[in-house]
């Protein structure tokens, strides 16, 4: 499938539910196309990527990117570089290191060289690899925050970014400052909103928060991003999870992107 010229997509992490089964794909997809969406984003789908290919062709939405997690690159590399290019898919994540994640300089340092070595392999076969970040990489490791040590000891060229605004907003940073300080080295950037309720942090829909989303999406204008993808880990209360999509969605097109 061809790549639309949109720049919104939603990641399928939050319909996770929703997509279990061919059938419930398939209905899902039907309706995240008939919200407006043309890509999407794979994450927590347990299907063959020939079915999760034929399925999202079949609703016209282009896969943009997806998520694997560490044992997969370890365990299953080579599965990994073949899925990617089933769906026709130039970009993938660590969306989560799970247990290896540590700030303990040694131990993070060797953990970050092992990243940056998958993103030297998969860029051999022509596909780009970054990292999805959440709060916990933005406490100090070493002299630095880990998520600084992360792009300043990769390779600029064949390491990359998929800042997600909500978590860094939610580690005490400014999202649009971290998008610049990942300037050409991210082509796509997670889309969700943060706000208070009582004294607890929840997500909500892009547009319905806290979030700067002027500046946001202008940083991300300056810096090149190519695919604002929404996510939204849960729904607010009393909402269904695809109302929250389509409310990102039209919230995003009432801003002006395209």
């Amino acid at each position: 499938m061809n790549e639309p010229n949109t720049k919104i997509a939603a990641t399928l992490y939050s319909l996770r539910e929703y997509c279990q089964t061919e059938k419930d794909l398939d209905n899902t997809l039907k309706r995240i196309r008939g919200f407006g969406y043309e890509a999407v984003q794979i994450s927590g789908v347990p299907l063959s990527p020939d079915k999760i290919k034929d399925i999202t062709d079949k609703h016209g939405l282009y896969i943009c990117a997806s998520h694997e997690g560490l044992d997969a690159l370890r365990n299953d590399f080579n599965s990994l570089v073949k899925k990617l290019k089933t769906w026709d898919c130039d970009f993938t994540a660590l969306g989560f290191p799970g247990e290896a994640f540590t700030v303990e300089p040694a131990a993070a340092g060797k953990l970050i060289a092992e990243l940056d070595g998958y993103g030297r392999r998969f860029a051999d076969q022509g596909i780009r690899f970054g990292y999805h970040n959440h709060e916990m990489e933005f406490a100090p490791s070493g002299d630095s925050l880990f998520l600084e040590r992360i792009y300043a000891e990769t390779d600029k060229t064949t390491f990359f970014a998929e800042i997600d605004v909500h978590w860094v907003q939610r580690g005490g940073q400014n999202p649009a400052e971290w998008i610049r300080k990942v300037s050409g080295r991210m082509p796509v950037c997670h889309f969700k909103d943060y706000t208070i309720v009582g004294r607890e942090p929840r997500f909500c829909e892009v547009g319905e928060g806290n979030l700067n989303w002027s500046e946001i999406i202008q940083a991300c204008v300056e810096t090149g991003v190519r695919w604002y993808v929404v996510e939204q880990d849960v729904p607010v209360e009393n909402r269904d999870i695809f109302q929250s999509l389509e409310i990102s969605y039209q919230n995003l097109k009432k801003m002006g992107v395209k």
